[in-house]
């Protein structure tokens, strides 16, 4: 791509604007290659078919969303046949693909009329298991090479043999952390073509100067949870409750905020203050500037993003052991891992005392910015993994942020 023009890149990706850890790193890949590129995303969903523009990028809605029972049936299917080592030539065989791909193709038959009229110079198909991406691909009369962002979670089995088509044929495949990338070239192979691209994060300035009111800036030690207030009193999920209840005892005299999706709870000397439940990230970011300490009970599956943020804001975290988030406590130095309770309240009593707390809060914003805290290097990854320079040493970076 040395012309004089901006090439083109198209992003196809089965869904566009969710804002899980997967639907940001989305629009994030796509902001970097605007840096260099025309970017248009097209992909299934949409109430109505047509183009608009979202941003530094165009959005072409074929309004053929996909069905996410579809989705989950065939995730469903590979659980199965992972759990019971079902045979590759079992796997790769015709009845069993057409299982896989039933609904997640056919949403995609108008991807190659839009591909065929942008041209693109790339593609960039967005999920390592969008094989109705691979299809659409095919089906352009333009021969398209193509860059895969794999958006691999822990949970799934990166290395199911039916996708190896989508894998094998990309020109690189980008991940975001490197237990994602050693998954996909455990599966896969080719480490050369695998990359590890990180994200673009960075502290909000503002919440330093806004605690949150129902905790104040008084140090006290967060915890993140997926149980609601109501599984509690239902008896739902009840390790997590008791794991949190776990920490409330154990540190009488330290406020501990309990982040429920339903509610927020503050704990202090027995008593205990309930607000609103924190849905935006900005809210999330003024706790997590004020916490000594991240507990997660549910970090996110791809790359743990509120952890790495807490880690940008000095506070150490404590995540579970078969967590992906393990990887920013081991290898930035910045927080602790446990199997158990004894583990956990071991692990929140060590960073509580000031010594190991500072030690350990140095160490992981060092981490955080060195691999998560540059846009600029962000970007430059992205474009060079997809064989790509930028414009011009003067353009203005896109913005990445919310």
């Amino acid at each position: 791509m040395t012309d004089a023009r901006r090439p083109t890149v198209a992003v196809l990706a089965p869904h566009w604007g969710r804002t899980d850890e997967g639907g940001w790193i989305t629009r994030q890949v796509a902001g970097a290659l605007a840096y260099a590129a025309d970017v248009h995303v097209v992909t299934p969903g949409g109430a109505t078919a047509g183009s608009a523009v979202d941003g530094v990028v165009t959005v072409h809605t074929l309004a053929t969303p996909i069905d996410r029972v579809a989705e989950v049936r065939r995730d469903l299917l590979l659980d199965a046949f992972a759990a019971t080592s079902t045979a590759d030539a079992v796997v790769a065989g015709p009845d069993v693909a057409e299982l896989l791909d039933a609904g997640l193709v056919a949403p995609w038959a108008g991807a190659a009329a839009v591909l065929d009229r942008l041209a693109p110079d790339l593609a960039v198909v967005v999920g390592h298991r969008s094989i109705g991406a691979l299809h659409a691909l095919r089906a352009a009369a333009v021969d398209l090479r193509y860059a895969l962002l794999a958006l691999a979670p822990e949970d799934e089995d990166a290395g199911c043999v039916h996708f190896d088509p989508l894998v094998d044929g990309a020109v690189a495949v980008l991940t975001v952390t490197g237990s994602e990338r050693d998954a996909i070239v455990a599966g896969h192979g080719r480490p050369g073509a695998v990359h590890r691209i990180g994200a673009p994060l960075s502290v909000n300035p503002s919440a330093r100067t806004e605690p949150n009111p129902w905790v104040g800036d008084s140090g006290y030690v967060l915890v993140l949870t997926g149980a609601t207030r109501a599984d509690e009193k239902d008896g739902g999920f009840e390790e997590e409750h008791e794991l949190s209840r776990l920490i409330r005892v154990r540190f009488p005299d330290r406020p501990v905020g309990v982040s429920h999706p339903d509610a927020f709870c503050v704990w202090q000397r027995g008593q205990v203050s309930e607000g609103w439940p924190i849905e935006r990230s900005s809210d999330l970011a003024r706790l997590l500037a004020f916490a000594r300490v991240t507990v997660d009970f549910r970090p996110g599956e791809l790359f743990a993003r509120r952890d790495v943020e807490s880690m940008l804001y000095g506070a150490p975290i404590v995540v579970p052991h078969d967590r992906r988030a393990v990887e920013h406590a081991r290898l930035g130095g910045a927080g602790l891992w446990f199997e158990g309770p004894g583990d956990l309240v071991a692990g929140v009593e060590a960073l509580l005392d000031p010594t190991i707390h500072d030690t350990f809060a140095e160490r992981g914003r060092a981490y955080a910015e060195d691999r998560y805290g540059s846009t600029d290097r962000f970007v430059r990854r992205v474009l060079a993994a997809c064989g790509m320079e930028p414009t011009g040493a003067d353009a203005p970076v896109p913005s990445t942020r919310d």
